[in-house]
């Protein structure tokens, strides 16, 4: 990463207020990591969008495109966080199974 766009970048989350500046040893350094001990990087920007884009239903080759990954397990598996996905809503948004009720069709059948 270029060390111009690191700078802007962290002057950015300062402004932000996700990040803060210290002084160790007489310089200046920018804090990432919150009281959670959780760092905001480009990295970690890149797993909150592969995991939007998981959740907002994007299939996952249109996702491994916006990512510009060449493998699809890369965005599947490392930049998605499955914590973070909606897999009770998934399940819930299946039809209901007419489980009980035989008709006379089915029934004859058998």
């Amino acid at each position: 990463m270029p060390e111009g766009l690191i700078r802007i970048f962290d002057r950015d989350l300062v402004f932000a207020g996700v990040a803060r500046v210290e002084t160790r040893d007489g310089k200046e350094v920018v804090v990432k990591t919150d009281d959670r001990g959780r760092t905001i990087d480009i990295h970690a920007l890149r797993h909150t969008f592969g995991t939007h884009l998981s959740k907002a239903g994007v299939p996952l080759r249109t996702a491994q495109a916006a990512m510009r990954h060449s493998d699809p397990s890369l965005t599947a598996n490392v930049y998605t966080d499955p914590k973070l996905l909606d897999v009770a809503g998934a399940v819930a948004s299946l039809p209901d199974l007419p489980l009980g009720v035989v008709s006379r069709s089915t029934s004859a059948a058998h």
